[in-house]
């Protein structure tokens, strides 16, 4: 046991580590039109918002997607505002899982890498993009080797009926947030709760809550990242959990309306479920992008200038 919480950590600072040089490397090659593209792009919510839906709606990696704005907002290729609509699109890309072929970032992060050392043989200007590249796959390789080192726990049958188990849709929230967190993979743990739910060991309130609760714990990947980077990083971090919030706060208070008009369009418990997370990510949307202003000046308040745990950022850097 002792072994396997010492590997963990070890994955977690080797995480670190690659977050810290993706992002130096990255702000190291990019040129001033590649700033000036990222930034006409994000410049407005509706069209940030847009972007922040396509990519994750390919993607179907939140943890991923969001761990990169986090650390392109780092690099200064996107502003904390411009993240803001990319971190509200992601979230509603999210839940079309069960209808679009995921595409596995995580799992090319050993191509990336090979490719990243590969370009380091090579003459300028392919030598120059090695970093980013490199370091890219090692960032997602180590979240995948921290996956690997939960599986055992999270398949395991004891777990599978602790999880059915769950009495309420606040208990399964927090079930949910527990789960995503050790495994962080929101998308998995969403797709857990729809596997039970469909075998008839949750009912929708427990499984709709795992669903929800899961969006919370995978927040902790970016969150854990922008301890390590600036201000404007760590309020993108912050934005992307406060999301996470709100749609917890509006299906508890909503969930058992949503549910009964939902199940007139459909009787299976797991088209109904995934409807409800689509209907509940697209109001948590919408509602945001109404009071973006306040939004934007809630986190830059909870967050200050000089960013949380700055002489922690400034050691591990100088030690870096």
């Amino acid at each position: 046991m002792i072994s396997n919480i010492l590997v963990i950590f070890a994955t977690i600072i080797l995480f670190l580590f690659s977050v810290s040089k993706f992002s130096k490397n990255i702000e190291r090659v990019a040129g001033e039109k590649v700033k000036l593209y990222l930034s006409k792009i994000t410049e407005t919510r509706l069209r940030s918002t847009f972007m922040g839906f396509i990519a994750n709606a390919i993607v179907q990696s939140n943890s991923a997607l969001t761990v990169t704005l986090v650390g392109l907002v780092n690099a200064g290729l996107i502003t904390f505002r411009g993240s803001l609509g990319v971190i509200i699109g992601s979230n509603v890309g999210n839940t079309l899982t069960s209808q679009m072929l995921a595409f596995n970032v995580i799992g090319l992060a050993p191509l990336f890498i090979v490719i990243g050392f590969m370009m380091r043989r090579f003459h300028s200007p392919i030598k120059h993009y090695s970093g980013p590249v490199f370091y890219f796959g090692l960032m997602f390789l180590s979240l995948s080797y921290m996956q690997l080192l939960i599986n055992p726990y999270i398949e395991s049958p004891e777990m599978i009926k602790l999880i059915s188990t769950v009495s309420n849709i606040h208990i399964a929230i927090i079930v949910g947030i527990i789960i995503s967190l050790i495994f962080q993979s929101s998308t998995v743990t969403s797709i857990l709760a729809i596997t039970l739910a469909t075998q008839g060991l949750l009912n929708f309130d427990q499984a709709f809550g795992i669903i929800m609760g899961s969006g919370i714990g995978t927040t902790a990947t970016a969150v854990i990242a922008s301890i390590v980077m600036n201000t404007a990083a760590q309020r993108t971090a912050l934005s992307h959990l406060l999301f996470n919030v709100v749609g917890v706060i509006l299906t508890v208070s909503f969930h058992t309306p949503i549910k009964k008009a939902l199940e007139y369009l459909s009787s299976d418990i797991g088209q109904t479920l995934a409807n409800a997370h689509v209907l509940m990510s697209i109001i948590t949307a919408v509602l945001l992008l109404m009071i973006f202003n306040l939004y934007a000046k809630l986190v830059e308040k909870i967050i200050p200038d000089k960013g949380l745990f700055h002489k922690t950022r400034n050691v591990i850097e100088n030690k870096i």
